[in-house]
C-alpha cells in the first residue's frame, strides 16, 4: 500500500510540473525576445546589443498557423521601418528561433514577426548601442 502511495505521489508532481510550466506560458502569453544565437539553447538572451546579428525568438501559446513571415524592425523614435527580412517557418511551430537578423545602428527599435499580410503576430523591444 505505501508503494502505490508513493507512486500517486510522484505523478502528481509530474503532472503538476508539466501543467504549471503550460500555465505559465498562458499567462505570459505570446512573446519575442532576442539572444546572441540559438544552438538548441538560448545564449546571451538580453534586452540590450551592441551593433551586428542577432537571433530573434520568438514564443507563442499557439502554432504559428502560418509558412511564411517576415521579421520587421522600426526605429522607435521616427516610427520608420529600418529593415524586413522574410523567412519561411513550419504552420506547426510555437517555438522559433529568426537568425542572423542585422542591426547596422544604435538605437531602440521595435521588431515584429508579421504574417505577409501584415498583420502582427507578436512584438519585442531591443535596443542596441555601439560597440
Amino acid at each position: 500500500m505505501e508503494k502505490i502511495k508513493t507512486i500517486a505521489a510522484l505523478t502528481l508532481f509530474v503532472f503538476l510540473i508539466i501543467s504549471c510550466s503550460k500555465i505559465q506560458t498562458l499567462i505570459e502569453g505570446d512573446k519575442l525576445y532576442f539572444c546572441e544565437r540559438y544552438d538548441g539553447r538560448e545564449i546571451g538572451k538580453s534586452d540590450k546589443f551592441t551593433t551586428g546579428k542577432l537571433t530573434v525568438m520568438v514564443k507563442l501559446s499557439k502554432p504559428i498557423g502560418v509558412t511564411e513571415v517576415d521579421i520587421n524592425i522600426t526605429d522607435k523614435s521616427t516610427g520608420k521601418p529600418v529593415d524586413t527580412y522574410p523567412y519561411t517557418v513550419n504552420s506547426t511551430w510555437d517555438y522559433i528561433h529568426f537568425d542572423n537578423v542585422l542591426f547596422r545602428e544604435p538605437g531602440k527599435y521595435r521588431v515584429s514577426c508579421l504574417k505577409k499580410d501584415g498583420t502582427v503576430i507578436v512584438s519585442g523591444d531591443v535596443e542596441i548601442v555601439s560597440k
